[in-house]
């Protein structure tokens, strides 16, 4: 696969996490109960945080970025997780996914910058 392949995969990937992220946050900061379809990917890639050694590469690098930022320490991915399975996030859990969709979309511009230069 080519350099730029990577990066394509690797921006589509991220995007697609950060837009489900925000969806998200949209639903929870409009004072609804999100649906499962906005929760169910959030929270399949927030389990998959948590178990990240088994994950998919894509999953492992957003762990790896999540890690070298000092982010989300893998016991606020987990509260983050248990809180949305019962449908409801506390204002922490609410930050926990800003702070998330931020580090999603600064790595998603890094990698068109990076697309640009290829």
């Amino acid at each position: 696969m080519s350099q730029t392949g990577i990066y394509v995969g690797g921006y589509q990937r991220v995007r697609d996490y950060a837009e489900s992220v925000d969806r998200l946050l949209l639903e929870l900061k409009s004072g609804h109960a999100p649906t499962q379809e906005t929760l169910r990917p959030v929270l399949s890639l927030l389990e998959a945080l948590e178990n990240s050694q088994r994950a998919s590469a894509a999953v492992q690098a957003v762990n790896v970025l999540l890690r070298s930022r000092k982010a989300l320490p893998r016991s606020k991915i987990t509260t983050m997780r248990t809180e949305l399975q019962t449908k409801r996030a506390s204002a922490s859990t609410i930050e926990g996914l800003e702070t998330f969709a931020g580090v999603l979309d600064e790595e998603r511009a890094a990698i068109s910058a990076r697309l640009r230069g290829v």
